[in-house]
């Protein structure tokens, strides 16, 4: 099940972004433009200082850590900074449970990817930092399908429909669109 931000934030329909991982800049500007152009209830814009950011982009190794005000995210057991594939990690309240902050961790070894290939990271993560469960909300079909395998420098999942094209451009499913819509339109619930 999908957690939401704090209700101010959800209120406002935006958060800010602040990009730490600065050999990921080109596919987190665009990953940004994508995001944004799917009109899902939120808005990213991006914030020039960490500390002010909802979500930071980090570039992570095998173990890594991050530390907002005094609370401290990381990276899995098990975290393959070599893989397509990043980590999202949350800070949230108990009651209500809410998320007030996310880090975002970016593969800092991956080799041979396109911005492409980028992006569609970036993107599938922070639909994880909008609040979309890392383990639970995946879809089957667009960029929360995981996982996925390199097409022509993009990504393309495993089981696409006939005719599907490698992302980018960004494309969401069914189930993405409607928790999204649940968790920033005050939609209905999902199944």
């Amino acid at each position: 099940m999908p957690t939401p931000w704090l209700k101010k934030m959800r209120k406002a329909g935006q958060l800010s972004v602040h990009n730490k991982a600065k050999s990921w800049s080109v596919a987190v500007d665009d990953g940004i433009k994508s995001f944004n152009a799917l009109n899902l209830g939120l808005k990213l814009v991006v914030e020039k200082e960490e500390k002010k950011a909802d979500i930071v982009m980090v570039l992570a190794g095998k173990s890594s850590t991050y530390t907002h005000r005094g609370n401290t995210v990381s990276t899995p057991a098990g975290f393959k900074p070599e893989g397509f594939h990043g980590q999202t990690s949350t800070l949230m309240y108990v009651d209500p449970k809410e998320i007030f902050f996310a880090c975002i961790f970016l593969p800092g070894k991956i080799k041979k990817a396109t911005n492409g290939i980028k992006q569609v990271v970036v993107v599938h993560e922070f639909l994880h930092a909008a609040g979309l469960n890392e383990n639970k909300d995946h879809d089957s079909s667009g960029v929360m399908f995981s996982p996925m395998k390199v097409v022509k420098g993009g990504l393309l999942e495993y089981l696409a429909d006939q005719g599907a094209k490698p992302m980018p451009p960004i494309r969401v499913g069914s189930r993405t669109k409607c928790r999204m819509k649940m968790l920033w339109d005050g939609g209905a619930n999902c199944k």
